[in-house]
């Protein structure tokens, strides 16, 4: 019987069976484990079995990768140490000596770099454009072209990409389509029931949400997370049992929380947009916003972050960070307390011509809004805009 996504993200097994087991699923701390006899031995490894050796496959980790399966609506799922070993082990997988990616130019800034650097070094190509723009997508297409990757919403200035259309032109070139949806979780959006091929999350973020554990996660066909699961046994870029199971305690709250973050963002949105401080919001859902009509048919809440610059630069952000008293300096977003940055400060490069444009785009400020009150949130940014 179909049954709702909260439903779905708290059940331990979700399997119907009553019987006497567990009801929270116990961390297997076990690296290896012993076989019957040397052919039960020989089977557990050939089987691709999670009782065999800890880097191959795991009890806790493979139920940590079903759920988030699961939530996707997938065939299968993998778990990571960190987003960056999910996206990079994934990217690895499927890139050849030869292959050619058109990404978009708004993702996250250390995967463009793997796309540039390790990825370039062994012979791939890679082309940026705007992904918002499908036409521009369709233009840069080659006959080498195996791969689009994209972020949707993009970090850090939440763009958001048209995934149906974007699979409309992958899907009949046999190219696939790659979505970091980190920012919007499975809670707001499926990639894969729009036409993806494989989504992404750095689930350190709304995934996991108490900003406890590091760790990533793909979900996808069968077939292609079986292939990254074999390079993922090469690389070792595994997740430890303890972060399984702490991923897995989280998502059990994922959309009691992102909804309720979803619902404040709106809010600091708006109330935002009403400050002469402030120059620029941008927000999914923000009414008015240039891509809020796809954002609305594509996502079912505009997520829990907010970007926003103000009229001063580089100079006013910093100084409206150092006033905020409640919302604390720090990076990552996700989760359940609020936290600011300067994005163009830390790993994001200003896309400038000039000092002036540079120290404008300097005056962005990431803001991952938490489930403190609303009427707190903004008294801490009246004040601190002040």
């Amino acid at each position: 019987m179909p049954q709702g996504f909260n439903t779905t993200a708290v059940q331990t097994y979700g399997d119907g069976l009553r019987r006497t087991r567990s009801h929270s699923l116990p961390i297997d701390r076990s690296v290896t484990y012993e076989a019957a006899s040397a052919d039960e031995h020989r089977r557990l490894f050939w089987d691709k079995e999670t009782t065999f050796y800890q880097r191959f496959g795991h009890p806790t980790t493979a139920a940590a990768g079903a759920k988030v399966a699961q939530l996707e609506g997938a065939e299968s799922g993998l778990v990571f140490g960190s987003g960056m070993g999910a996206i990079a082990t994934s990217l690895l997988t499927v890139l050849r000596g030869g292959d050619h990616v058109v990404a978009h130019i708004g993702i996250f800034d250390q995967t463009k770099k793997f796309l540039e650097g390790p990825l370039v070094g062994l012979g791939v190509t890679v082309t940026f454009v705007d992904a918002r723009d499908a036409a521009a997508v369709e233009g840069a297409l080659r006959p080498e072209t195996r791969l689009l990757y994209v972020d949707s919403p993009s970090n850090p200035l939440l763009h958001v990409i048209d995934i149906g259309t974007l699979a409309d032109v992958a899907r009949p070139r046999k190219i696939d389509l790659f979505v970091d949806s980190t920012f919007a979780s499975p809670f707001l959006q499926q990639p894969l029931a729009l036409g993806a091929t494989l989504a992404l999350h750095s689930a350190t973020k709304f995934l996991g949400g108490h900003a406890d554990v590091m760790c990533g996660a793909v979900a996808g066909g069968a077939a292609l997370i079986d292939r990254i699961r074999a390079m993922q046994i090469l690389v070792g870029t595994i997740l430890d049992p303890q972060g399984a199971w702490l991923l897995l305690r989280g998502i059990k709250t994922l959309g009691l929380r992102v909804e309720r973050q979803s619902a404040s963002a709106l809010g600091i949105a708006r109330y935002l947009t009403r400050n002469t401080a402030v120059a620029e919001v941008r927000y999914p859902w923000l009414e008015g916003g240039a891509e809020e009509q796809l954002a609305r048919r594509q996502m079912r809440g505009g997520g829990g972050v907010v970007t926003f610059r103000l009229a001063g630069g580089r100079a006013a952000a910093a100084a409206f960070l150092d006033r905020l008293r409640l919302i604390a300096i720090a990076t990552s977003l996700g989760g359940v307390e609020s936290v600011a940055e300067l994005p163009y400060d830390l790993d994001f490069e200003p896309d400038a011509s000039s000092t002036e444009e540079a120290d404008r785009q300097r005056g962005f400020v990431r803001l991952s809004v938490g489930l403190e009150e609303l009427d707190d949130l903004l008294g801490d940014l009246s004040q601190a805009l002040a």
